[in-house]
């Protein structure tokens, strides 16, 4: 996980977007009672580690739940425009295969690749711009 937070680091120097991983295990019994599923919890997540709170709303959420072998990306409106719901959802079905064949370094890395092309692609850093980063690097493992 260090190495995953240190190449999310490394990509945001490439671009202006800001990414966070979030990786649950486990949900409490509480929040499986309530109905809530991943893509409700991804939108959670995207809010608590307030990933929409960056100068160009250029945040992404790599969100992955292992109990129910789901990943969800979310993405802030300054790159949802530019990008859509279906290239996210193709980045997740790549993951989740990754994961069902137990490759689960090979998909989260595989997985932030994808994301860093995309934001490179669509909201590159220029020569000279100021490198901020915005939130922290860190994986949350839950």
């Amino acid at each position: 996980m260090q190495r995953l937070s240190e190449r999310i680091a490394q990509s945001e120097h490439q671009h202006l977007g800001q990414i966070r991983f979030v990786v649950e295990s486990r949900y409490s019994t509480a929040k499986v009672l309530r109905g809530l599923g991943t893509r409700e919890r991804a939108w959670r997540w995207f809010g608590d580690l307030r990933v929409w709170d960056t100068e160009r709303n250029s945040g992404v959420l790599i969100y992955i739940c292992f109990a129910d072998r789901a990943v969800e990306i979310v993405a802030d409106r300054g790159i949802s425009r530019c990008v859509s719901d279906e290239t996210w959802q193709c980045i997740c079905q790549q993951m989740s295969q990754a994961f069902r064949e137990g490759h689960y370094i090979d998909g989260l890395t595989q997985g932030l690749q994808s994301v860093d092309e995309i934001l490179r692609a669509n909201l590159p850093r220029k020569n000279g711009e100021n490198v901020v980063d915005e939130l922290p690097n860190d994986v949350i493992i839950q």
